[in-house]
Formats: structure tokens, sequence, C-alpha cells
């Protein structure tokens, strides 16, 4: 429910180059300075004179939080807990429309693997897994750096791999560039699904990691195994055998 609910829920968020972020923030300032009273007004233009008066053109691009999710998931719940989760959202997605259920963006269905972000669905996959075998034993803040960073590379790699094996496979077989409609822009395709979202990924998965540190301790505590030894404990196991013999020795001791 949480990654059909996060798949829809889409932000505008500016494209993160540079001048286009300053073009954003400079926006945005100038908007707020002009719900200002006249007096502030005057102040902020004496302290800051390069303020524009007018709004500045940027670009927006949709952005939904399917990766950083995942990647918090894969840190919360582990290796085996996050491939069961992420594989059923794939599998809801594909098998969903069968049953009048649209948990993708575009659908879903059988054919849905000639979808262009189709590659970054199964990326979702590796990126929950890299996250939490990286972060399995260690809770440092460098082990979650590196969960982090190495299970988004993994997720946009196979994504971008997958645009461009899935164009060369159509090519080499039906021998037109145009077999799918995306294909003729592929490369704009990798620039939207890539490199306007890796920098939202990253600031995204790094705040939502440090905040399911609750999810991750509830998750251990609830899948535990009632005879695992626990920080030095004696198991469940240890326990009902030192019991009995407790009791035999007692039996014994009154016997004599």
């Amino acid at each position: 429910m949480l990654l059909f609910t996060v798949a829809f829920a889409v932000l505008e968020l500016p494209i993160a180059y540079p001048a286009n972020l300053s073009n954003f923030a400079q926006t945005r300032a100038m908007e707020l300075v002009a719900v200002m009273p006249p007096t502030w007004q005057s102040k902020v233009a004496e302290y800051l004179p390069s303020l524009p008066s007018e709004p500045l053109e940027y670009e927006v691009a949709n952005y939904t939080m399917l990766a950083p999710v995942v990647v918090a998931l894969g840190y919360a719940l582990g290796p085996r807990l996050v491939l069961i989760v992420v594989g059923m959202y794939l599998v809801l997605g594909i098998l969903g429309p069968f049953g009048q259920i649209f948990p993708f963006a575009d659908g879903g269905g059988l054919d849905y693997y000639l979808k262009p972000g189709f590659g970054y669905l199964i990326g979702l996959l590796t990126a929950g897994w890299v996250t939490a075998r990286i972060t399995i034993n260690k809770r440092t803040s460098l082990s979650q750096a590196v969960g982090i960073i190495a299970g988004l590379l993994a997720l946009h790699l196979i994504g971008a791999l997958y645009l461009f094996g899935t164009y060369l496979f159509f090519y080499l077989t039906e021998g037109s560039k145009s077999y799918l409609e995306w294909q003729p822009w592929i490369f704009q395709y990798v620039r939207n699904l890539t490199w306007n979202n890796l920098p939202y990924d990253v600031i995204f998965s790094f705040f939502l990691v440090g905040a399911s540190f609750p999810i991750r301790w509830l998750a251990k505590t609830l899948t535990i195994p009632y005879d695992s030894p626990k920080n030095g404990r004696r198991s469940g196991y240890e326990d009902r055998m030192n019991e009995g013999a407790a009791e035999e020795a007692v039996e014994a001791v009154g016997i004599g």
C-alpha cells in the first residue's frame, strides 16, 4: 500500500541544474518578499538589491519517491523482506489489471515490459536488496551512506541499461528504430528518469533512512525467533533445559 500510494504522489520539483535551481530560489524569494509589509520590502531591497522584481523562468519535472521509499524499506526490513515487498508490488503491477488494479503510473499489465521505465522498476528490487545487505548488521553513518549510494546507483544503472538493451534488441530483431514509440527519445528518457531524479533520490533517501530506524527496530524485534540468543541472553530452549534440570535436581533431593 505504501508503494502504491507513493507511485501516484507526484511532486513538481525544479530540475537540478545549478542555473535552474538559482532561478527557482530567486523566484520563490521574490514571491515571499511580495507578501511582506511595505517597510520590510524596502529593507529587503536595500540589503538584497540583486533580487529580481519579476519571476525568472525555470523548469520543473514530475517526481515520485518510489526509489527513496524502497531504499528506506531495504534499510528497515532487511534483504529478504524487502525482496518480498517489492516483488509483490511488481507482480501486482503486472497482474493487477486483470482484477482492475493499476499500481503502476502507466497502468500495468503483461506488456508493461515495453515501457521505458520498466527497467527502473526492476532496479527497485536491486536497490532495496543492496541497501539492506550493506546495512543489515551495521547502523553507522558510513554504512548508511554507502548503502544509500550503492542502492541508488544500482537502480539507475539497471534502468538505463534496460532502456539501451531494449532499444538494441528491437532494432536488431525488427530492423526499425521506431518499433517502440519512445525509442527516438531514448536519451531524453535517460535524462528524465536518471539525471533529473538522482539528486532528489539521494536527498530523500538520506532523510527517510534516518527516519525509519523505529521501523527497523520493530521489524527486527518482530522477526527474531523465539529461541534465538539476543544480546548475550539465553535462548528459550536453554531456559527450558535449565528449568528441567532444576526440577530433576529438586526431585532427586526430595528422594534422597
